[in-house]
């Protein structure tokens, strides 16, 4: 009795998430790309909704652009479409940290009833109207759950591509009658 107690130590709360959204994402049935940004089209099927990529450049006049809390990448919700907002000037792997990380709250927080102000995206909506937007979430505090689970979720996407090109890689000498013949 005293062993099967101790055996039940209590998992801590990271590793608790890390398995609840490693089963999400298997769950999601992700088809294989080669960019998390090419999640695009599988994600407008899952949600059905529109999805629009907006790279921005910030003004990097602008002191507030500047500060570490600032958002990397945002997700603006209306009633019509989804808004990833993304930095266009950081490297390609940052933006698929940024888009997977946005990604899992178009998922998993939809509902959320927290919400940037829409003003703090700045010049960023040029083409939206502000009082259209039903909901706005940013990449800025990892200490909050849901900004955690999104962090993990948005990792487990990259982790995801990153098996697809492993895949994609090895599988054309799968593929190829004459490649298997002349490797036997």
């Amino acid at each position: 009795m005293w062993h099967a107690r101790r055996a039940r130590r209590p998992v801590d709360k990271a590793t608790e998430i890390e398995r609840r959204s490693r089963a999400f994402v298997e769950g999601l049935g992700l088809p294989a790309v080669d960019s998390v940004l090419d999640l695009v089209p599988f994600m407008e099927q899952l949600t059905g909704r529109e999805i629009r990529l907006m790279p921005f450049t910030p003004d990097l006049t602008d002191p507030d652009s500047l500060e570490p809390a600032a958002a990397c990448g945002a997700w603006l919700a209306t009633a019509t479409a989804d808004y990833l907002f993304y930095d266009e000037g950081v490297s390609p792997a940052y933006t698929e940290v940024v888009a997977g990380h946005e990604f899992a709250h178009m998922l998993k927080h939809r509902a959320s009833k927290k919400s940037l102000d829409v003003s703090s995206l700045g010049g960023l909506i040029t083409d939206i109207d502000p009082a259209t937007a039903q909901l706005v979430l940013g990449r800025t505090r990892f200490t909050e759950p849901d900004e955690f689970e999104a962090e993990m979720i948005g990792s487990l996407l990259q982790e995801h591509v990153r098996k697809s090109r492993e895949a994609a890689a090895r599988a054309p000498e799968a593929d190829d009658p004459i490649a298997r013949t002349l490797l036997r």
